[in-house]
């Protein structure tokens, strides 16, 4: 995992598994990327597998974003998530943007 932040945008990008066995550890680590009116990305481009506790962590950042004002975006994130995220139809809670755009 690996973070980069400017004046308006904290950008996080995520690497490896998002299974049951590490989001625990992953929701305790992301504290502190939501701050009221300011800009979070989360890059999912870096990972490799991910489940449904992966999913649910996602939910999980969305309803900390909201509690602290922050507004979240999704990029990059792996077919297998987006299958889950259909195939649960949660598209319309879940926003993922296929790829980062350099003017967003």
């Amino acid at each position: 995992m690996s973070e980069m932040s400017n004046d308006d945008t904290h950008t996080v990008r995520v690497d490896g598994e998002l299974d049951m066995a590490n989001v625990p550890a992953r929701l305790r680590n992301s504290a502190s990327w939501f701050d009221r009116g300011r800009d979070t990305v989360i890059d999912l481009g870096g990972v490799t597998r991910a489940d449904s506790a992966g999913v649910a962590l996602l939910l999980e950042w969305i309803r900390e974003a909201r509690q602290s004002g922050a507004n979240l975006r999704f990029i990059n994130a792996p077919a297998q998530m987006r299958a889950i995220i259909e195939f649960c139809a949660l598209d319309d809670v879940i926003t993922l943007s296929r790829r980062q755009n350099a003017a967003a």
